[in-house]
């Protein structure tokens, strides 16, 4: 049980968690949720809702290190972070292979997204040709839907992901040389008008920092609407104050909220109107309105192997599945796969 205090309320928030563990055979290099399953594309490996373990049998003779997979989980990508490389399968069977300009690529994370249009189509966002022009392509034929010919604002998209109801399109990239920012796009518009992918359009695609004039440390979606982001503790000017975390509005292009008292500096994994995260090794979640993140300190979390660069912009990666909809997540150990579910009940 995880309890902690809240300062606006007399009450006390109780957290109860329900905790399953899965040995593993091999140590995952991946992990993500796929139909109720935990699935390591990067190894091939699935375990089930049980926990029986399933080997995969593909093997493809090249070291990708990272793994996503569609709403759907018919499809999933397979990419190294910090190469050029990447592969799509559908149900398991290769169907094409992608790739991202070289430019600085060994130097910061590989710009890729996968997400569902309102009309179901399931999308790839991804930046095949250039590192600040964004390209949306359908998973399923790989038809472009955002063809265009000109010049692109310079920033180096990184980090993309998809808004829940696939409405906007977030990336959390870096500018010359390097600051970290953020910037949304509106899908629906970029479809009508593929160049307002290249451009700052009303507050779309305006490249934003953190508060008060912070590099943006991560940036992860609460909802349809709402971004968190935290800012670099590194940089800052100290006079303007403690670094700020913040929620904005994607839709309306404004922050909505600003604290300095919750500014984790790790990955932030969206997961039931809260974000998850991996900070001092262990995990923890957190929604708007608590003053203080769960934690559970119990859970030692390992990292995923790191990609070939050593160099350039450094994000934590730990094998840590957080699931989009339910209070749930899994986090692999030195031994075993862990899955904690967890609810809220008043006192």
């Amino acid at each position: 049980m995880v309890r902690f205090a809240n300062r606006h309320r007399r009450s006390w928030s109780m957290f109860k968690s329900h905790i399953t563990r899965f040995p593993f055979s091999n140590p995952p290099q991946s992990l993500a949720w796929q139909d109720g399953a935990l699935v390591d594309g990067v190894g091939g490996w699935q375990w089930l809702a049980d926990g029986t373990e399933v080997a995969g049998d593909t093997h493809y003779a090249y070291g990708f290190d990272r793994a996503l997979v569609s709403p759907s989980g018919r499809f999933s990508v397979l990419f190294c972070e910090r190469q050029t490389k990447g592969i799509i399968l559908d149900q398991g069977r290769l169907i094409r292979e992608i790739g991202r300009s070289y430019y600085q690529a060994s130097k910061y994370a590989y710009p890729i997204a996968l997400g569902r249009l309102p009309d179901g189509r399931e999308v790839l966002a991804h930046c095949p040709d250039a590192y600040n022009v964004i390209e949306i392509e359908t998973l399923a034929e790989g038809e472009r839907l955002t063809s265009r010919k000109g010049e692109a604002q310079d920033v180096f998209h990184s980090r993309l992901s998809f808004s829940p109801d696939g409405r906007f399109l977030l990336s959390a990239g870096w500018i010359w040389h390097p600051f970290n920012v953020f910037c949304a796009f509106d899908v629906e518009h970029a479809l009508r008008d593929p160049a307002s992918l290249d451009r700052e359009e009303a507050h779309y695609g305006a490249l934003e920092g953190a508060a008060p004039g912070c590099e943006v440390h991560a940036a992860c979606w609460l909802d349809a609407d709402r971004v968190v982001v935290t800012a670099d503790e590194d940089d800052g000017d100290p006079s303007d104050g403690p670094p700020q975390s913040g929620i904005w509005s994607a839709r309306d292009g404004r922050w909505i909220s600003r604290t300095s008292d919750w500014n984790p500096q790790a990955t932030l994994f969206p997961c039931a109107g809260g974000v998850a995260y991996v900070e001092h090794g262990h995990p923890h979640w957190w929604a708007p309105g608590l003053d203080t993140a769960l934690a559970w300190p119990e859970i030692a979390v390992a990292a995923a192997p790191d990609a070939e660069s050593r160099t350039g912009i450094k994000h934590d990666c730990p094998l840590f599945a957080a699931h989009p909809t339910a209070r749930r997540f899994a986090a692999v150990t030195g031994n075993e796969i862990v899955v904690v579910d967890f609810e809220q009940s008043m006192e």
